[in-house]
């Protein structure tokens, strides 16, 4: 159990060694956002940057392509031998994919695509909600995350985190009225007082602490004119999990963690900063300096100044007025669109990803391959990353859900791609291991490269049908796509079977209109529409034949057949049957 104080101490020990990477976060959000200061005093000081903002377009493309696919979930079982194991696996599976959709993990995941992207770390904390009975992903601001020292990028499980953050003074007062009043001040900002929140969860304990103090103690500075430093603790929670529910995933780099687009930062600023210089030229061209010069041995006097609108002729003495025009530089434009180029090739921010193709691009299979030789490998591996820490979260989910209703039943339905359906289950009867595999149907892949190599298989003959049906996006439930590709294959031999049965006179023209009828008043499928058909023909039958005699109770046949073969007439020039015939001959 660690006091306050020292909780303060190691945020404040972890706030400064992380100091260099806080600022570089906040400087890739703040150009994310357009929030960028052209630093030109010919501009106003609220001016923002004029060109196009390739940071957000790459990393808004690469997050979307990344979070396109959805990952499964393959839970194996402790004794594949044993039936109640593989039921036991496939239960956990359904609950996990439960969990997720209850926690709206396929908005996290394109949230979290975009912290990995961008600020190269991801960070998810679980908790328990008590009135859904299951447990909860949350997603926390990489920013306000001060994680202990990690060992590399397959560590994403830290012993303790802290994390800092602000809340105002009417939230406080809200949510803990017994302590709002002792950070009450004077300064007269009232409700919106801003108060930086403490929050430090180990393998322990969960505690949650209030602080204000004259100096930056974090992201957020006081707006407080006291000198007095407060401390107060607001929560202090056992952590009965006996490990730290947070995981924090990490981009691969060599050395510290370092986000896809922090090296076109500088270039973007000076490209913004070369398109104010020529916007400032323009805008001197358009509206010129106008100077008055003296001439030689006179001093120049402007007697009238002229005005075009009212039609005031101007007077000058002793000197001339001459216009200065400004005209940009040559080299400016191909200055601007060399930096543009270069921050494309530094961040692998294709045209494409704007609705853009190259001058030297011909065919659609060389964009295709251009396209894919800067977007796949990074999806890829993000991917890799992202599955990797959800299998870890996974597993704390399923201790969590053992620690706090080990015997309590739950029951939910799961919609999921490849996982519907009802599941109940209890935590420890059911839930035998937390193991448990988070895998992409084929990692760099995003929705449109997953279909098309997908269906190029199954056209080569290396990928069944159904397979492609498990991984294709557009179809949610394989089992039920499956049962209705083979119907309509079936119902369309059935179709091609009555027509010529019906063209050859096999089927009573009567029993076929029957058929048409059923089906034109979409009263039932063909395939009832015939059984119906073929039960009243048996009936009809039976009436004209005993009812132990199935041969003569064909149903849909030839005319003649059966019973209907008493009610032909017999053949001209017959006799009464066999003996008349012998007869006759």
């Amino acid at each position: 159990m660690k006091t306050i104080e020292e909780i303060v101490a190691i945020y404040a020990s972890r706030q400064q060694g992380s100091d260099d990477a806080k600022s570089r976060m906040r400087n890739l959000r703040d150009y994310y956002n357009g929030d960028v200061i052209v630093p030109l005093p010919e501009i106003n000081s609220d001016e923002q940057s004029a060109v196009a903002n390739l940071l957000a377009q790459g990393l808004d493309q690469t997050a979307m392509r990344i979070a396109s696919t959805r990952p499964d979930i393959y839970c194996p079982p402790s004794d594949p031998s044993k039936k109640r194991s593989r039921d036991n696996s496939e239960i956990r599976r359904k609950a996990i994919f439960g969990w997720w959709e209850h926690s709206r993990m396929d908005l996290q995941i394109a949230k979290r695509a975009r912290h990995l992207i961008g600020y190269s770390t991801t960070v998810t904390q679980l908790r328990f909600n008590a009135k859904t009975g299951c447990p909860e992903w949350h997603l926390r601001d990489p920013l306000t995350a001060y994680p202990a020292t990690l060992l590399g990028v397959d560590d994403m499980r830290p012993r303790d985190v802290v994390f800092a953050y602000e809340r105002s003074l009417g939230y406080l007062r809200t949510m803990y009225p017994d302590v709002a009043a002792v950070f009450q001040s004077d300064s007269g900002a009232g409700e919106d007082q801003p108060i930086e929140m403490i929050e430090y969860i180990s393998d322990e304990e969960q505690v949650l602490i209030a602080m204000r103090g004259p100096v930056k103690t974090g992201l957020f500075a006081t707006s407080s004119n006291s000198d007095e430093n407060i401390v107060v603790e607001l929560e202090r929670t056992p952590n009965i999990l006996g490990e730290c529910p947070v995981v924090c995933a990490e981009r691969i780099n060599l050395d510290d963690a370092q986000g896809q687009f922090d090296g076109i930062l500088g270039m973007y600023q000076m490209q913004a900063r070369l398109m104010a210089l020529e916007v400032i030229a323009v805008q001197k061209g358009v509206f010129p300096d106008t100077w008055l010069v003296g001439r030689a041995g006179e001093t120049p006097q402007i007697v009238n100044p002229a005005d075009g609108l009212t039609g005031e002729v101007g007077l000058v003495r002793g000197g001339d007025l001459r216009d200065i025009q400004m005209q940009p530089g040559y080299m400016t434009n191909p200055a601007i669109d060399r930096l543009e180029r270069a921050q494309r090739l530094t961040a692998g921010i294709p045209p494409e990803f704007g609705g853009e193709s190259t001058t030297n691009i011909r065919t659609g299979r060389r964009g295709d391959a251009v396209l894919s030789a800067v977007v796949d490998f990074p999806v890829q591996e993000a991917q890799r990353i992202m599955a990797r820490s959800l299998q870890e979260e996974n597993k704390l989910a399923i201790n969590m859900s053992k620690k706090y209703a080990g015997n309590k039943g739950k029951s939910f339905y799961v919609t999921s791609k490849n996982a519907k359906g009802r599941v109940d289950y209890t935590p420890n009867t059911n839930f035998e291991s937390n193991d448990n595999v988070v895998i992409y149907s084929q990692a760099g892949a995003d929705i449109n490269n997953l279909v098309i190599g997908g269906g190029q298989r199954v056209g080569m003959g290396t990928m069944s049908k159904r397979s492609f049906m498990a991984i294709d996006p557009l179809v949610e439930d394989p089992e039920f796509e499956h049962d209705a590709v083979v119907a309509e294959q079936l119902e369309s031999a059935l179709l091609v079977s009555i027509q010529q049965q019906a063209s050859q006179g096999t089927i009573p023209p009567a029993d076929l209109a029957r058929i048409m009828e059923l089906v034109a008043n979409d009263q039932m499928e063909l395939a009832e529409a015939v059984d119906k058909v073929q039960k009243e023909a048996q009936e009809r039958q039976a009436q004209q034949v005993e009812a132990t005699s199935p041969e003569a109770q064909p149903g849909l046949a030839m005319p003649g057949m059966g019973a209907e073969a008493a009610t032909m007439a017999p053949p001209p020039g017959g006799g009464g049957g066999l003996a008349g015939l012998l007869g006759a001959l």
